[in-house]
């Protein structure tokens, strides 16, 4: 009589423990899974909105033209960083269209664009002692950016105009803050760097050449 009674409670366990795992998989295939599933299915990429990708046809490796002459006159490569948050260029310069005689190299810069929500903002800094800030967005077929303060008397407006043959039209104009007519300093045609020609390497600077 005992051993019957243990052997009651045993079933009696086991059909409880039965009964508990099968209300935890309807649970969990009804939908009410662990809380951490629902939170993986809201996780966003924050620069993934169309948005952020108003810039994107200007990424990539280029060869850049002048677009008078037809003349190779720099490299620049542009890509996308933290996350898709930022644009990178480095650009480095094959002539002498931004040299100045009182400087023994040639110009390289490089600059970071971004949108902070209401606007494209991008900083400029090269190793002519050139740096500014300029901003804007999409103007009509054109991507435009604007200096809103004077940099040493000057407004600047810079352009980027997709073409339909894949090839990017940047310019650059500047003008005296008390003018009306702007001047042109530079008119590029971007062509992609389909042959995969390696950049030039950029300068390695040491202590020497800085204090100079």
């Amino acid at each position: 009589m005992k051993n019957t009674g243990v052997l009651e409670k045993m079933r009696s366990t086991r059909s409880g423990l039965i009964g508990f795992c099968l209300v935890l998989m309807v649970g969990v295939m009804s939908g009410t899974a662990p809380a951490n599933a629902a939170k993986k299915e809201k996780r966003v990429v924050p620069c993934a909105h169309p948005m952020f990708r108003t810039l994107d046809f200007w990424v990539g490796d280029w060869k850049v033209f002048h677009r008078e002459t037809g003349e190779l006159a720099a490299f620049d490569r542009v890509g996308r960083t933290l996350k898709g948050c930022a644009i990178q260029q480095s650009f480095i310069s094959l002539d002498d269209h931004f040299s100045s005689p009182m400087v023994p190299f040639r110009m390289n810069g490089k600059s970071l664009t971004a949108f902070n929500g209401q606007q494209w903002v991008q900083f400029w800094v090269d190793n002519q002692a050139g740096s500014q800030v300029i901003k804007g967005g999409p103007e009509g077929d054109k991507f435009v950016l604007r200096s809103e303060v004077p940099v040493m008397g000057h407004d600047y407006k810079l352009t980027w105009q997709q073409q339909k043959d894949g090839t990017v039209r940047h310019t650059a104009r500047r003008k005296k803050v008390e003018a009306e007519t702007w001047d042109v300093l530079f008119d590029f045609i971007y062509r992609r760097n389909v042959g995969n020609v390696p950049l030039p390497d950029e300068p390695i600077e040491d202590d020497d050449d800085v204090s100079q």
